[in-house]
């Protein structure tokens, strides 16, 4: 089942916020985080700063632009999904040596390298989930 669009929307640029956050100014930055991690309403955010929402809302537009460039620019999101993609890929192909191995008697010493393999493609599957 796919996300609502919004959803999907904040979930990406909060994806971006944590790759090029540090390219923003500190208040932009800052203010986004609130809106996009801390999940603050734009009221929230705007009395955080003795703003009004529109303020808030238009510094956050602005940011959002700011992020969206530069990923066009440097893909690093993009890159990150197709490694993830890949990982995943061979996740699968892994799974499937290890039932074929499981399936041959002598393959017991292989089977135990797969497993490592797989708990190794785990941790790293992991830090793509949670980054920092």
């Amino acid at each position: 089942m796919a996300l609502p669009a919004e959803i999907e929307k904040n979930l990406y640029i909060g994806v971006l916020l944590d790759l090029y956050g540090a390219l923003l100014t500190e208040r932009q930055r800052d203010m986004m985080e609130m809106y996009f991690h801390d999940d603050l309403s734009l009221s929230e955010v705007a009395e955080q700063y003795g703003i009004s929402r529109q303020g808030v809302h238009d510094a956050i537009k602005r940011g959002e632009e700011t992020l969206e460039e530069l990923e066009s620019k440097l893909g690093l999101a993009a890159q990150q999904e197709t490694q993830k993609a890949q990982l995943l890929e061979f996740k699968g192909l892994a799974l499937a040596a290890l039932d074929e191995c499981r399936k041959v008697s002598f393959g017991k010493n292989i089977a135990d390298k797969v497993i490592a393999l797989l708990e190794d493609l785990d941790s790293k599957l992991e830090e793509f989930e949670n980054p920092m």
